[in-house]
């Protein structure tokens, strides 16, 4: 099955998957043109399962905030088998439990990176 898990936001991070094979792809591009090569790879590598993080708060109504939750909707509309959404709050509640070594996922060595986890 092919899939990908998708980071929206001003520097969008897609992690594509299908058997052995995997690609990581990041977007720093207004949200339409973002939306635009997500809708390309969806037609390209067949994808069937769409998984992204989602949110439904912003701190400050600005422009980038809008600008996301139109990428967000329009993520939604791709035409998918499976289109799943993950709050923004339980990856960073994920991020957490994995940084403090209270939860560990098999195979996989969790390490801090540049940023906040």
């Amino acid at each position: 099955m092919a899939s990908i898990s998708i980071d929206p936001g001003g520097r969008t991070g897609i992690y594509y998957k299908n058997g052995e094979q995997e690609q990581f792809i990041e977007i720093n591009k207004p949200w339409k043109e973002t939306y635009g090569e997500i809708k390309e790879l969806v037609k390209g590598k067949l994808i069937n399962l769409l998984l992204f993080e989602n949110t439904n708060y912003i701190h400050k109504r600005t422009k980038d905030g809008l600008n996301l939750f139109r990428l967000l909707g329009a993520i939604e509309c791709l035409e998918v088998q499976q289109v799943k959404s993950v709050n923004v709050l339980k990856v960073k509640e994920m991020t957490k439990r994995l940084l403090n070594g209270i939860y560990r996922i098999k195979e996989i060595e969790y390490k801090k990176g540049r940023g906040k986890g």
